[in-house]
């Protein structure tokens, strides 16, 4: 314990007594007496007055004097109120003035329900481009399939605009957010609609537009090629990627080494103008193409007669019908070179397969095949089968020159 003395004036008795044992007087700051610690302890300092300096604002007004009443402030001109007291007295205090002169309310910040997009506005470019069709074949088409749907979805969107919606997805691969957005609708009617579509479209193209030709039409463009006039069809295979499955074994029939990725793989076959006969259902990467041929209906397809052209890895001469023949490249292997003869045939040959390459990349012309397909993207088999009809839709990929 400190042996200190202090001056009687800072005791109220002027000295130390029961009722007041402490010093609380001319101490140079308050002090209160802590009930709970039992000494006197520095007060709480009172709160600091706002200070109302004026707002020079404009040369022009002379700043007021600092001793003005508070309760008089809403008398006190703008210029002379405190800084987080004022604003317009015409500013509508709801809104930010964030956008122009234009309250925030008004920015389009909520969903637009107007349709940034409708098949009623486009240009025969327009779509083109958002549907892969042109205009007169985009109204055809929507048409024909209607005659396949019984009841239309029930939404805002007309039916032409969810149809533009469903062949935008397609084409342009675009999100369900960014549709929703471009057609005034939300990110779930947007699935919804495609959801709806998508089957109805598939049956359509596969009953009614993906079709084995009649012969008597086979027989006519058959002469487009004077090198192959016997060729019936031109087949090969492509893959699309898709995300690595959870599933090991799933992931182990997807992988390719073709690609070093997992993929899912279809036969593709068209006729010798380019229109697309036959699209297989989805294989696992894994698959080889003599695999996919021989478990998908192509062969019930063929009759005596007809030519098949393929690459090398489809050796599936011992599948096919009697009297159907099979045009391949010369193979190379265990050989140092080829005759001329060989080779004359092979590139004959690679003039006419190039065909095949163009009209699998028209079918990857549709966006939603590009890109990696998410895992979660359900029924892959129609979607493919939709782009596939929409490219016979299109301008024929090979034109007869006397036409």
């Amino acid at each position: 314990m400190f042996h200190s003395k202090v001056c009687g004036i800072h005791f109220p008795d002027g000295q130390p007594t029961r009722e007041n044992p402490y010093p609380v007087l001319f101490m140079g700051y308050d002090c209160r007496v802590s009930r709970s610690l039992g000494r006197v302890t520095p007060a709480r300092p009172p709160p600091k007055k706002r200070c109302l300096q004026p707002l020079h604002l404009n040369s022009a007004i002379e700043p007021m004097e600092t001793d003005v009443d508070v309760g008089n402030l809403e008398n006190l001109p703008l210029q002379t109120r405190d800084v987080g007291i004022q604003w317009p007295d015409h500013m509508d205090h709801n809104y930010s003035f964030s956008c122009g002169n234009k309250p925030m309310k008004d920015c389009g910040t909520q969903t637009d329900p107007t349709p940034s997009v409708s098949a009623k506005n486009l240009n025969n470019k327009d779509f083109i481009f958002h549907t892969g069709l042109c205009a007169d074949s985009f109204w055809l088409l929507l048409r024909a399939v209607l005659t396949f749907c019984s009841q239309p979805l029930n939404t805002k969107l007309a039916v032409h605009e969810q149809f533009l919606l469903v062949l935008m997805r397609l084409r342009l691969g675009l999100l369900f957010t960014d549709l929703g957005k471009r057609f005034g609708v939300s990110r779930t009617t947007a699935s919804e609609i495609f959801t709806f579509w998508r089957p109805i479209l598939a049956r359509f193209m596969r009953e009614k537009v993906i079709v084995w030709l009649p012969r008597d039409t086979l027989n006519r463009i058959r002469t487009f090629n004077k090198n192959y006039p016997k060729a019936t069809c031109t087949i090969d295979c492509t893959e699309v990627f898709v995300q690595m499955p959870k599933n090991l074994r799933k992931r182990s029939q997807t992988y390719s080494n073709y690609k070093h990725h997992n993929t899912y793989k279809l036969l593709y076959c068209i006729a010798p103008n380019g229109y697309v006969m036959f699209v297989s259902k989805l294989f696992g990467g894994r698959a080889s193409d003599n695999f996919i041929t021989k478990n998908s209906s192509f062969v019930h397809h063929l009759i005596p007669g007809d030519e098949i052209l393929a690459d090398r890895g489809f050796t599936i001469k011992d599948i096919l019908p009697p009297g159907v023949s099979l045009a391949l490249p010369a193979f190379t292997r265990g050989r140092k070179e080829l005759s001329e003869h060989e080779v004359t045939s092979t590139r004959r040959l690679a003039n006419v397969r190039i065909h095949i390459e163009r009209a699998i990349r028209r079918l990857k012309g549709f966006k939603i095949l590009c890109h990696v397909i998410s895992g979660r993207l359900q029924s892959v088999d129609e979607i493919v089968s939709i782009c596939a009809g929409l490219c016979n839709l299109q301008p024929l990929l090979i034109r007869n020159s006397t036409e």
